[in-house]
């Protein structure tokens, strides 16, 4: 943690734990544990003590072998890519309201919602997303696979892999777009997108808020760790830089610009930083943390379409991986959230927030912020062989807070963990009818 935990500082200056007393009571605990259980119970606690919600550690399981096994190894390529149907967790239950009319249709099985009534005037067109992983959809990876004319048997190397996930994605956002233009036509005067109980998924989080804003989003400013995991990533995107420079690409000034940026960051991240004392002293002596404007090129905002030849156009700006359009006369959007919208739920949110593209309503969010990046830093126990998963990277909002002490939305609803699904919609209504429609693209 000490060497590549990117949260460890907000942990000390933010949350203000108290890192050496944790460390002994936690070191007692082991020392007292008569079980592997009871040790796995210390270190759980551990680390659930940092709140943050992409700090986990992963138990070794024993080996099974079983039918759902064998069938991702022989299966259909979306089965052996890893796309699988999910558990959708249910959302608000709009179904208990009197004002709510379901709608059918093309996406309704992916994306459900329908009318909600919040008062004479106002008529919110619901869509549920209840999560953000194209690899969760595996009926929209069949689809991509007609679309692209591949066989189910067919072998699939990384390339392949990335353009079914990338087409799949595409697909899902096209139904999202579609589905607010189904509400809108059955009345809708704005959007609600319900992301309560969203654990989150993959960088797909980026594409669906920029298809439904009404205004362009920025993006958020990030931070990474001084780690060869990094300096490995920061030389392979200088390479992507240079050979567009070499290929004659224009504008050179803004490859250029990110080349120098790069190269910046490269040295930066190879400089050395020992935090271990932090464990000791409670103090750091140095931070681990570097702007992020040097590993994203610095670019916080580009166009749909841009750079379209260009080899390093996702490392400019990452959502032009995918395929979605602006425009400034989509519907006002409200996006329900809560303490289970988790990771890039929360990236969805806040996106949009910082943008002032959306009123965001409910509880404060679960807290995850930025993950791992390109597969994250490995680290095995030595002992149990346990993985300790830690993020490597901090993304931060618009007032510069890390995005691990997660999103507070601008209304917030008296929601309890005690209420029932009927009284937690009533509340949100509740907390609508006093929202000023024209109001609800900004923050209140």
């Amino acid at each position: 943690m000490s060497s590549h935990y990117a949260n460890l500082e907000y942990a000390l200056s933010e949350r203000r734990m108290d890192l050496p007393a944790l460390r002994r009571e936690t070191e007692d605990k082991l020392s007292a544990s008569c079980s592997e259980a009871d040790a796995r119970k210390a270190l759980d606690g551990f680390l659930s003590a940092f709140g943050d919600g992409h700090l986990e550690i992963d138990w070794p399981k024993a080996e099974s072998g079983t039918a759902q096994d064998k069938a991702a190894e022989t299966g259909s390529l979306c089965v052996r890519l890893g796309y699988k149907k999910f558990g959708f967790k249910p959302g608000i239950e709009f179904s208990a309201l009197p004002g709510f009319t379901a709608i059918g249709g093309e996406g309704a099985d992916w994306f459900p919602g329908g009318i909600l009534r919040a008062s004479d005037s106002v008529r919110l067109g619901v869509i549920r997303i209840a999560i953000l992983s194209e690899h969760a959809y595996p009926e929209a990876c069949e689809q991509t696979m007609a679309a692209l004319k591949l066989a189910p048997t067919a072998k699939c190397d990384e390339q392949c892999e990335n353009d079914v996930e990338r087409e799949t994605a595409n697909r899902l956002t096209d139904e999202i777009v579609h589905r607010a233009e189904q509400l809108r036509a059955s009345g809708a005067t704005a959007i609600l997108v319900d992301i309560t109980r969203n654990g989150g998924g993959s960088n797909w989080a980026e594409a669906p808020p920029r298809a439904l804003s009404s205004v362009p989003l920025m993006e958020a400013h990030a931070e990474f760790i001084r780690h060869e995991h990094w300096t490995k990533q920061l030389q392979d995107h200088l390479a992507e830089i240079e050979a567009d420079l070499k290929s004659g690409a224009e504008p050179k000034s803004v490859l250029r610009d990110a080349a120098a940026r790069l190269r910046s960051g490269i040295a930066q991240s190879q400089q050395p930083c020992d935090r271990s004392q932090v464990w000791i002293n409670g103090q750091f002596s140095c931070s681990l943390l570097v702007d992020g404007a040097l590993f994203d090129a610095g670019l916080r905002y580009a166009a749909p379409g841009s750079f379209k030849s260009w080899k390093s156009r996702t490392l400019l700006f990452d959502p032009l991986r995918y395929r979605y359009s602006e425009s400034g006369g989509r519907l006002p959007l409200v996006v329900a959230v809560d303490w289970n919208t988790w990771s890039a739920a929360e990236y969805f949110a806040a996106v949009l927030q910082d943008n002032q593209a959306a009123t965001i309503v409910g509880t404060v969010t679960g807290g995850a912020g930025c993950g791992y990046t390109d597969g994250g830093v490995p680290t095995t126990l030595k002992n149990s062989h346990a993985a300790v998963k830690m993020p490597d990277c901090v993304r931060l909002r618009r007032n510069g807070m890390n995005e691990v002490a997660g999103v507070t939305p601008d209304v917030l609803i008296p929601w309890s963990a005690h209420d029932s699904p009927a009284i937690k919609a009533e509340k949100l209504l509740e907390s609508l009818k006093r929202l000023p429609i024209s109001k609800v693209s900004q923050v209140q």
